[in-house]
């Protein structure tokens, strides 16, 4: 303890104090023992804390003072610099001012030297010009003067001369007097003639001004034809465009007759389960169909049974396809599903067709083959082969040329390309037309949702094609088209389409967007794939990447499997409705009997008698023999078409 804080006479009453509570507290003094230890620790190490402290401060202190004085060198040398500065600037402020009054005087005496030196040189060309005019005088005068003295010395011979010749003239002059006498008779006579030659020349201008006025109206009629022939160039640069329009529309006549008669002319294979199935369809069904009506979506059946009739025609011309697995490519309307199938053909001559407008007018099963084959399928069962660049014109606006809807007499095409095997080898794709075209689309484009519903309950597999530009994640036509087809026996995996024009954190986002949509509605999927067919590269994905996808279900089909659980979902949609009306039938029933029973315990046997008649009648009107026979119908035309469809599977495997 560090007694050198407290005063002895403090420690002696503490002692005493600590002598009484020992005696009667020991445990307080205890207590007080053991605080005083802990002052004291404390104590210890509140003072080696003043002694760091002391020395930090001393070491800060010197800091401080080399600071300081840092301070003051750099201040000094900052006055320094600034004094310097201040010097310089001063100094450059006058020299600028110098300069530009240097540069004023300068430009001053420049302008006063240049209009001095435009007067000097005018003075310049004036003397220049009164030097020239005084030399030339002078050299005028020079010669006159030479002239004059020449003509003096001439003058002087020609006088002496004229002398002589005056006397010859003299003599002359009679013979010249003769000679004038005959001179003027010869006058008179070239006179008459000049009058002549003047009137001959009027004639001959009169002839030259109307040569002139004829060549000027053959230049005006040369202007003319000139306009005239350019004229019949320009007809006939039109005509030439007409005749190459009437050649092409021409051509496309003639390859529109040559794939009219040739479907028309196209005969299937001779298979009597397919003819077995027709009839069926035809005439029993029809029946049964008119006689029964506890199916609502009667029109739904139709059209199920009418897609597996298209499914057993290409079955009996193809029998390949139905030994793959069906994958039907679905989406709205400019979703990109021909663009989606086009990235996974090998061969760049084979193209599915593309657009803005829309394209995809008649379904295709395209697979993957060694050879390149296309052909076109008849409403018969029989087909034709295609040529490459005919299948790629093959659009909405080609079947709009027609007069009729081409879908009906060429309801499905099929094409055979050379694609990856590890992915592709056992599956048939199916490219639908959009199910929700745009409303400027033609008469024969309103059926392609009929269309793409018939050709995608078809399919064991959908992938789903939502195109990431269009507004918002999920469209309700999408949703709307994904339950009516049904998908819960199928699998189903979406694409998210375009991924190329959107950032991939949007993308992440509206992937997640997609699956919490789906999950609202119950729609379970196998993946999401966020892809770009121009690429042909997958961003993202979710469980599952879609080559992936594509191997799994990379496997070869049964066809008898597939069709019997078609019919099967078709005849147990008309099993349940009956079995439905049975059972209400019958409940109406039990509640008749409980009507009599309660007429009789209640209104007496009075009441009963009187409520009997209209209480059997309307029990007779309850007969369930009726549906009870539409069910054993129902179920023996499932046999019947299932019987059908084995024949012509095992026709159609025979021939492989």
């Amino acid at each position: 303890m560090k007694t050198e804080l407290f005063s002895p006479a403090l420690l002696d009453q503490l002692d005493k104090l600590g002598q009484w509570f020992i005696r009667h507290r020991k445990r307080l003094h205890n207590t007080v023992v053991e605080s005083l230890l802990v002052a004291d620790d404390r104590h210890d190490t509140l003072s080696r804390t003043h002694q760091d402290t002391v020395g930090h401060l001393a070491s800060l202190k010197a800091d401080h003072a080399q600071l300081t004085e840092r301070q003051a060198r750099t201040r000094g040398e900052l006055d320094d610099t600034r004094h310097t500065l201040h010097e310089t600037q001063g100094y450059l402020k006058d020299a600028n001012t110098q300069h530009l009054q240097a540069q004023k005087a300068a430009m001053l005496r420049f302008d006063t030297l240049s209009a001095r030196h435009a007067q000097l040189v005018q003075e310049r060309n004036g003397l220049e010009q009164a030097r020239l005019a005084v030399e030339l005088s002078l050299e005028r005068t020079r010669s006159e003067l030479q002239t004059g003295a020449e003509a003096l010395d001439a003058a002087t011979r020609r006088h002496e001369l004229l002398s002589q010749e005056h006397h010859d003239a003299l003599e002359q002059l009679d013979a010249l007097s003769t000679e004038h006498g005959r001179l003027s008779a010869r006058q008179a006579a070239t006179a008459a003639e000049l009058d002549n030659t003047r009137l001959a020349l009027e004639d001959t201008r009169q002839s030259l001004e109307n040569t002139h006025q004829d060549l000027q109206n053959r230049l005006e009629a040369h202007d003319a034809l000139q306009r005239l022939l350019e004229e019949e160039q320009q007809q006939r640069a039109q005509l030439t465009d007409e005749f190459i329009a009437l050649h092409q529309r021409h051509g496309d006549t003639w390859t529109r007759f040559q794939l009219i008669s040739g479907l028309l002319a196209a005969r299937p294979r001779d298979n009597a389960g397919l003819m077995r199935f027709k009839e069926l369809l035809s005439n029993e069904y029809m029946a049964f169909a008119d006689g029964e009506s506890s199916l609502a979506t009667e029109a739904t059946a139709v059209t199920m049974l009418q897609s597996i009739q298209q499914e057993l025609a290409l079955l009996v011309g193809f029998p390949e396809v139905h030994q793959r697995t069906i994958v039907g490519i679905v989406g709205g309307f400019s979703s990109g599903k021909s663009e989606f199938i086009n990235s996974f053909i090998q061969d760049p001559e084979v193209r599915l067709p593309v657009g803005i407008q829309p394209v995809t007018a008649i379904p295709s099963y395209v697979l993957a083959t060694t050879a390149p084959m296309i052909r076109g399928y008849s409403a018969n069962g029989g087909h034709i082969p295609l040529e490459v660049d005919f299948y790629k014109s093959i659009s909405h606006a080609f079947i709009n040329s027609f007069s009729f809807d081409l879908k009906s007499l060429m309801p499905f095409m099929c094409v055979g390309v050379r694609m990856h095997p590890a992915h592709f080898s056992h599956i048939c794709l199916i490219d639908t037309p959009g199910y929700n075209p745009p409303l400027t689309a033609a008469e024969h484009s309103h059926g392609d949702k009929r269309t793409a519903i018939q050709f995608a309950r078809q399919a064991d597999v959908i992938v789903w094609l939502i195109g990431l530009d269009v507004n918002g994640t999920v469209p309700d036509s999408d949703l709307n088209f994904i339950q009516e087809i049904g998908v819960e026996q199928r699998p189903v995996y979406v694409v998210l389409t375009k991924a190329d024009l959107k950032a991939l954190d949007h993308i992440e986002e509206v992937m997640e967007e997609v699956r919490e949509v789906l999950e609202d509605v119950d729609i379970v999927v196998a993946g999401i794939s966020a892809y770009s067919s121009t690429l042909r590269n997958e961003v993202a994905y979710r469980d599952v990447p879609l080559l992936e996808f594509f191997s799994q279900i990379n496997q070869l089909g049964d066809a008898r499997l597939h069709l019997d659980g078609r019919l099967r979902e078709v005849f147990s949609m008309y099993d349940h409705a009956i079995q439905a009306d049975i059972a209400r039938m019958r409940a109406q029933k039990t509640a008749i009997n409980g009507l009599r029973l309660d007429s009789l315990e209640i209104g007496g046997k009075d009441a009963y008698e009187r409520m009997l008649g209209p209480i059997n009648k309307l029990d007779n009107n309850l007969d369930i023999a009726p549906l009870e026979r539409c069910l054993n119908e129902s179920r023996q035309l499932f046999e019947a078409f299932s019987d059908a469809v084995r024949l012509t599977v095992e026709a159609s495997e025979s021939e492989v």
